[in-house]
């Protein structure tokens, strides 16, 4: 065990080899671990009582701390998952576990070779802090929105292609040794060099790093419309023209286009997909699923909500510190609407429960019911909602 600052934010940490993890959680803290635990796995065929424990182990075994720790990962009950990649930077994970049982604690673990790293947080708020500061810019404010919501999947596929085609036809110049002014493609190329980046799968490229760190998002890019081209020349991202004595349309570079795609192509970091999901008496569900990508300029937070069977794509340019407030808004919520479900759940069987003859209660008059209190996160996204409010500014959904 250790403590570590990390930009201002202190946190507990342990190592744990794979190979004490039946040792130390089955036959020393006799836990059983759900199948939401990020041990089931490793721990599906570990017969008790089978393992011996590593010198390495014995500090955490004696622990407290680490009883807690392992208390959460044994049996939580919500999750981010960030799947890490993009650029150069390799594919990771880290995920963030807690647990109704642990009030406000989080626990954070970055699978290794062999080795588990672990990392306890106090509050939503430290770890929102440790997470952007692993996979965020230190950018400012002011960037502009040129992807501004709302958005479609097709749209968003279509501009991530645009970015793509731009740095492959900047990196294409300097292997040359040239510079074309005004680079085209037609919408034919368009179209098969998208396919072929989304079956390629290659995360150093911006479109397939969308569907590697978001898997679910395959389910939708089969129903995909045919919109995204042309919105993205609606948006400035290309501009349709044709070529001197030729009838066939071809598609140059736009401002946006060539600003985004001059941003990417200089300093593009590394993205994540993020999915927030609860355990409820039903099984897990997903409440937040989304994107980021961090640049020079901007974090590129893009959010997937699905409304009437579509899904839809918000986006917004982010500096570190929005980016760190709306990491710690997504697991501070994530926590509420995990919590309110179990009392709704808790307040449903207590009424079940109840006699058949209950005691006749005095009626109330309107006058003496409390007004209704707008609530402090959305039920529908999960988002802060200001007080007062009707409607969430978020996702519309009535209050």
């Amino acid at each position: 065990m250790s403590t570590q600052s990390d930009s201002g934010t202190t946190s507990t940490t342990f190592a744990l080899r794979s190979s004490d993890l039946g040792v130390l959680l089955v036959d020393q803290l006799h836990l059983q671990p759900t199948a939401f635990s990020p041990f089931a796995e490793a721990l599906a065929d570990y017969v008790p009582g089978s393992g011996t424990m590593s010198d390495p182990a014995q500090q955490p075994a004696s622990d407290a701390a680490f009883a807690a720790v392992a208390g959460v990962l044994a049996r939580p009950d919500l999750r981010l998952e960030l799947l890490v990649g993009g650029g150069m930077v390799p594919l990771g994970s880290i995920r963030v576990y807690a647990s109704r049982s642990a009030g406000d604690m989080l626990v954070a673990i970055a699978p290794g070779d062999g080795e588990w790293g672990i990392r306890l947080f106090d509050t939503p708020r430290s770890c929102s802090e440790w997470l952007v500061h692993q996979m965020g810019t230190n950018t400012g404010e002011g960037e502009p929105n040129l992807l501004a919501p709302p958005c479609t999947l097709s749209t968003l596929v279509a501009a991530f292609h645009t970015i793509d085609v731009f740095r492959r036809s900047a990196y294409q110049d300097m292997l040359a040794y040239r510079r074309t002014a005004d680079p085209t493609i037609t919408p034919t190329e368009f179209g098969s060099s998208a396919v072929a980046a989304i079956h390629s799968q290659d995360i150093r490229w911006l479109l397939p790093s969308l569907l590697v760190l978001n898997p679910s998002l395959a389910e939708n890019i089969g129903s995909m419309g045919s919109d995204g081209l042309e919105e993205v020349v609606k948006r400035g991202f290309l501009v349709g023209t044709k070529r001197a004595d030729d009838t066939d349309t071809v598609l140059l570079f736009g401002e946006a286009g060539m600003r985004i795609g001059s941003e990417f192509l200089r300093s593009w970091v590394s993205s994540c997909g993020y999915s927030l999901d609860v355990v409820g008496p039903d099984g897990p569900r997903t409440l937040q699923r989304g994107y980021i990508a961090s640049t020079a300029l901007a974090n590129h937070w893009f959010r997937f909500d699905t409304r009437d069977g579509v899904l839809q794509v918000n986006h917004q340019p982010l500096s570190l510190e929005q980016y760190g407030q709306k990491m710690g808004d997504l697991l501070l919520s994530g926590m509420v609407v995990e919590r309110q479900a179990d009392a709704a759940g808790v307040a449903v069987k207590s009424k079940q429960a109840a006699p058949s003859h209950p005691v006749p209660q005095e009626k109330t008059t309107p006058k003496d019911a409390a007004p209704a209190k707008t609530p402090k996160f959305c039920p529908g996204c999960g988002a802060p909602v200001k007080p007062g409010a009707k409607f969430c500014s978020s996702c519309g959904r009535s209050l």
